[in-house]
């Protein structure tokens, strides 16, 4: 066994991890925000249907809830599948909008000490 393969491995290691560590947070914070960013979108409907009043809103909600336990289990099943669904068509929607954040993932850019590029 040679005494460079685990040097060599280290090297390979130290010069690929902080570039994989940079996507990997790129993209854990542009999930992040597209899921906050669908969240907000279900708030800004049920806020819609409140007539943009506080007591409209908790109205609905207190309403869509009271109704989603009163239902049985199929019903449930039912709607649960219906808000995945539409949740992932609004994931979709807000992703292609924010999908310019992706295209230059790999496409690291430092700046110069006077901040230009």
């Amino acid at each position: 066994m040679s005494g460079h393969a685990p040097r060599n491995l280290r090297g390979a290691l130290a010069s690929g991890l902080p570039a994989v560590c940079y996507v990997a947070l790129r993209l854990a914070g542009w999930l992040a925000v597209t899921s906050a960013c669908v969240m907000a979108l279900w708030a800004l409907f049920f806020a819609v249907l409140g007539q943009f009043t506080f007591s409209g809103t908790v109205l609905h909600l207190e309403n869509f809830a009271a109704r989603y336990v009163a239902a049985e289990p199929a019903r449930q099943d039912s709607f649960r599948g219906l808000f995945w669904a539409w949740s992932a068509g609004l994931f979709v929607v807000v992703g292609f909008f924010r999908r310019h954040c992706l295209i230059d993932l790999n496409t690291r850019v430092k700046e110069h000490a006077d901040g230009q590029e």
